[in-house]
């Protein structure tokens, strides 16, 4: 009984392999049209891979969504670092822009100037020492000598009083340092009158000028510059306005409150008075 079932087994395949051999035989030949078969065949055919493609399809399209998602989201960081720089590129844009102007400005000034000048720029300050002194980007290498006077555009500031190689140290005026033996001179109505630095009024933000001759009566609004009869300083370097006049306690002599042209509180460029201009014509 079994091998009648192996014998049939057998022809069964070699039947179909037979079939299978004359179809494909059949599909080989020229014709005009497809038979039955073919058609089914191939309608079964294209759905199957349908069927399998759509799922694999629709897989593809999620990881591309996701991929292109990721991809916004980093645009989107990328758009939002430049969005958040902004408002430092314009402050840096800006303190560009006021630098050139000062730089500019101090150009100007410096080619006015009577005397043989040092551009410099401050590169430190000291917060508990703000309106006592500064260092400057210029030293001994530039030319710059203790004793130097030092001004900015709108008028004197301070003095050398040590220098290194490539950087200074500077004493404002508004320090005891740098007042020790200054000399002004006070313009009232065409004449000249001259007294002495005595000290600083932090209270006033003025210097307080000593020593000057009761004979000419000075007033509000005339103007203090530098006398070069002591210390370092040349003559003529501008100081400041006279605020208020009084006299001292003795009654012979007056007093001047002068406010400084120059900004103790914002100082940025400096000139350093190389020589007076004496020295300039030898």
């Amino acid at each position: 009984m079994t091998k009648f079932f192996n014998r049939n087994r057998m022809l069964i395949v070699l039947f179909g392999i037979v079939v299978l051999i004359a179809l494909i035989g059949f599909s080989l030949t020229d014709r005009d049209s497809t038979t039955k078969a073919e058609q089914f065949t191939g309608d079964s055919v294209a759905v199957t891979q349908k069927a399998v493609n759509a799922p694999f399809g629709f897989i593809g399209n999620i990881f591309s969504d996701i991929i292109g998602s990721f991809s916004a989201l980093e645009e989107n960081e990328k758009l939002k670092e430049q969005l958040d720089m902004l408002p430092q590129l314009q402050a840096d844009n800006e303190r560009l822009a006021e630098e050139n102007e000062s730089l500019r400005e101090s150009l100007d000034v410096s080619s006015n100037m009577d005397y043989e000048t040092i551009n410099a720029s401050v590169i430190s300050r000291s917060p508990d020492q703000w309106l006592d002194s500064f260092t400057i980007d210029k030293g001994e290498k530039d030319g710059i000598e203790e004793g130097m006077a030092v001004s900015t555009s709108e008028g004197l500031i301070g003095i050398v009083t040590r220098v290194n190689g490539n950087s200074s140290f500077i004493e404002m005026i508004s320090t005891n340092a740098s007042q020790n033996n200054m000399s002004v001179e006070v313009r009232h109505d065409g004449e000249a009158v001259y007294g002495n630095i005595r000290n600083f009024d932090t209270e006033n933000n003025a210097l307080v000028v000593e020593n000057i001759k009761s004979q000419v009566k000075l007033e509000t609004g005339d103007e203090v510059y530098t006398s070069g009869l002591t210390g370092a300083f040349p003559e003529g370097i501008v100081i400041g306005t006279v605020v208020e006049v009084e006299n001292d306690e003795y009654g012979l002599s007056q007093n001047a409150h002068v406010q400084m042209n120059s900004d103790l509180n914002d100082v940025d460029t400096v000139f350093v008075l190389k020589r007076d201009p004496e020295s300039l014509e030898d």
